[in-house]
């Protein structure tokens, strides 16, 4: 009778912690469109670990782990419209273009010399880059549009379309991580 007792105490045991699991399992989906994406990973990683503690000690860890924040993103620099060209050599400008123009910028520090802004339409701009040992690499943006070229260890140049507004175009040139 004893060990019936034991038996019937320990599986309402196992059977008390399944039940207590599930309810934050099943919580997470319920919350993921409410949040944002990076929010929404950490209680997704957090439910596989959570689901079969071995121990005392992983059940109480887990829910620790949840409650990490997720990264933020880092304040950008408020940045003034420009259509002086010489102010993106550095590959930091906001500029407003109306007509074809060629962006040199820093070599040393990009490895390309120039692009170029070939065409300014009603709702996109296209530019070209030139490899400097041959051949190079279109593209079109419409607005809010980002593209970005680069060469090996070297900063990228990213470039996005922010708006085009009677004919001209706000273009948003940032150097971007190493490739």
């Amino acid at each position: 009778m004893r060990r019936v007792l034991a038996g019937c105490v320990l599986v309402g045991v196992v059977a008390g912690c399944g039940a207590a699991e599930e309810p934050p399992a099943a919580a997470a989906p319920a919350s993921t469109p409410a949040t944002t994406a990076p929010t929404s990973a950490a209680p997704t990683s957090a439910a596989p670990t959570s689901a079969a503690p071995t121990s005392a000690a992983e059940a109480s860890a887990t829910p620790s782990a949840s409650p990490t924040p997720s990264p933020s993103p880092s304040p950008t620099k408020k940045r003034k419209a420009t259509s002086r060209v010489r102010d993106c050599f550095d590959g930091d400008c906001l500029l407003r273009v109306s007509r074809p123009v060629t962006i040199r910028l820093n070599a040393k520090k990009f490895y390309y010399r120039q692009f170029h802004i070939l065409d300014v339409g009603k709702s996109s701009i296209t530019y070209l880059v030139e490899y400097p040992h041959g051949g190079g690499a279109q593209a079109t943006l419409g607005k809010g549009g980002t593209s970005s070229f680069g060469f090996r260890k070297r900063p990228t140049v990213e470039v996005s379309l922010v708006s085009v507004k009677k004919g001209r175009a706000l273009v948003s040139i940032t150097a971007g991580k190493p490739g």
